[in-house]
This record gives C-alpha cells, sequence and structure tokens, in this order.
C-alpha cells in the first residue's frame, strides 16, 4: 500500500505568485476533503499541489514520479477542449501535446478537468447562486447536466453574464475561483464530470475504500 498520493494540478496561468498558488490549493485541499480523510484513515497523506501552466504542471508531474517512487503520482489539468467518447485522457493528450513525454505516465496517473476548472462550477449552480447573492443571473448558465460538453468559450462567456450584475462583480479566477471551489459540492460535481467521477473513483481504489 502506497503512503502518500501527491496530485499535481494545473493552476492559474494568468496570475502568478505564491500567494494566489496556496489559495488554490487551499480550495482543492476543501474540494478534495472526503478523499483526504479516507486516506488518512488508512495512513496515506493525500497531497493536493498546484502550479501554473498546463506544460509546467506536467513537467512537475514527472519530475514527482521520478522523486517520489513510493507515491502514487497523478496529474490533474485543463484539457480546454472536448474529449472525444473513445479517447482517454492520456490519448487525448498525446493529440493536443505530442512532444510531451507520455510514455512516461500510465494511464491511471493522467486526469483531466473537462474543460476547465469553472466548469465544474455549473454543476452546483445554487451554490453558486448563493455565493454571488443578489443580481446573479442564473438563466445565463448552460442548463446541460454534463458540464463537460459546455464549451470553455460558453464556460467563459455564461459566468461572466450571470455575475456582471452582481455585488462581487464578473467572475475572478483569482478572487473568486477557490472560495468557489471550497463551497461546490463535490458529489453534483461527480455527477455531471464524468472525468471527475473517474478521478474520484481512481483515487479511491488506490486507498483501499
Amino acid at each position: 500500500m502506497v503512503k502518500e498520493i501527491r496530485i499535481y494540478i494545473e493552476g492559474d496561468t494568468k496570475n502568478k505568485g505564491k500567494n494566489t498558488d496556496i489559495t488554490l490549493r487551499q480550495g482543492f485541499n476543501i474540494f478534495f476533503r472526503e478523499l483526504i480523510d479516507k486516506a488518512k484513515s488508512r495512513n496515506i497523506t493525500l497531497r493536493p499541489i498546484t502550479y501554473g501552466s498546463k506544460f509546467e504542471t506536467f513537467k512537475k508531474f514527472l519530475d514527482g514520479a521520478r522523486e517520489y517512487q513510493d507515491s502514487f503520482v497523478l496529474f490533474l489539468l485543463d484539457s480546454d477542449a472536448p474529449i472525444e467518447e473513445n479517447e482517454t485522457p492520456k490519448t487525448f493528450l498525446q493529440k493536443q501535446n505530442p512532444t510531451w513525454h507520455l510514455q512516461n505516465a500510465e494511464e491511471n496517473q493522467c486526469h483531466l478537468m473537462a474543460q476547465m476548472m469553472e466548469s465544474w462550477f455549473f454543476a452546483d449552480k445554487d451554490t453558486l447562486a448563493e455565493f454571488y447573492g443578489q443580481n446573479f443571473n442564473r438563466n445565463a448558465l448552460s442548463k446541460n447536466t454534463n458540464v463537460e460538453k459546455i464549451a470553455k468559450a460558453s464556460v467563459e462567456s455564461e459566468l461572466e453574464n450571470a455575475t456582471k450584475n452582481t455585488q462581487k462583480g464578473v467572475y475572478h479566477k483569482t478572487r473568486h475561483g477557490a472560495k468557489i471551489l471550497e463551497i461546490i459540492n463535490p458529489q453534483k460535481v461527480r455527477e455531471s464530470a464524468p472525468h471527475c467521477e473517474k478521478l474520484f473513483k481512481e483515487i479511491l481504489e488506490i486507498i483501499g475504500k
């Protein structure tokens, strides 16, 4: 049994900085609380580790896989595009990034936020509405029950339209993203985002729960 699970996660590419990274990491620590607690009950440490760009995160994953050979190491990246039904995260990334050394990663180490982290917010519109409060325009958000089918451009524009008249202002990844990640319901996200469900199942299998 492994004693540590390390998840290397793509973070914010536009607003780098120590405080931003810590905030996003805290958001993922809350979102993955069920997994962290179940791992802890089996004397396993689960560590979400956030980085900046997609490539930087993948490179850190490869470094981590070499350095922490007694740990289970995986990565979680935005897909930034639709994933075909017959594609795995690994084959998708091989097509998208042919120069990456994906031969050094196993299928169960490759995971995607399809199409971006903010897609998950659409799975829990009640919490999103509560966070933004008065003048939040829920009708601006897609009603697609599979949030991974909502195009990245639509996620961005619909979030902007839904939030622009609220007191908190237009959705901003650095100011709002981690806070929303902390409060959305992971179970709702799992039900609406198949790749998130795959990630949870993979980690639970490693934990042995």
